[in-house]
């Protein structure tokens, strides 16, 4: 095992998600007037659906607390709508605003752009293979750390 940072696995990869995290926040900022993490809450909603506000903070990996200030912002602007649930009245169900749906095109725009900044010297092959690569990191790891 080598000590050198520069080439540690864990280090580069948390390293590259940081740089990729910021370089899509200066973008969806500029161009969205959306955070990241604001963008990352519409597009889980969108992909996984209406979820209560609990569940939504897991997924984010925030605290409740934090979920529930991310989400006080989201409703202002009106990117969601929390309601109560009708099975549990303590419990908010968060739920996508049209207002929302209609950003995510743009918002997965700011995305590919910036996967294309980060791709930039790979060939489609390249490209190719090292997401494959990823998906298998995860594939070893999800089950390791989400039981």
């Amino acid at each position: 095992m080598t000590s050198d940072l520069e080439k540690r696995f864990g280090f580069l990869i948390a390293d590259v998600g940081r740089l990729y995290g910021k370089r899509y926040d200066d973008l969806a900022k500029s161009s969205l007037e959306l955070t990241r993490a604001q963008c990352r809450t519409i597009a889980y909603l969108s992909h996984y659906g209406d979820m209560n506000q609990a569940r939504l903070a897991e997924r984010l990996e925030v605290a409740p607390i934090s979920a529930g200030r991310l989400l006080e912002r989201l409703e202002e602007n009106g990117w969601v709508a929390r309601t109560a649930n009708p099975d549990d009245r303590r419990e908010l169900q968060v739920s996508l605003t049209p207002k929302a749906e209609s950003v995510l095109t743009a918002a997965r725009h700011v995305g590919d752009e910036v996967q294309t900044e980060a791709l930039a010297g790979f060939t489609p092959e390249e490209a190719e293979q090292f997401s494959q690569m990823l998906q298998r990191v995860r594939a070893n790891l999800g089950p390791l750390v989400e039981r």
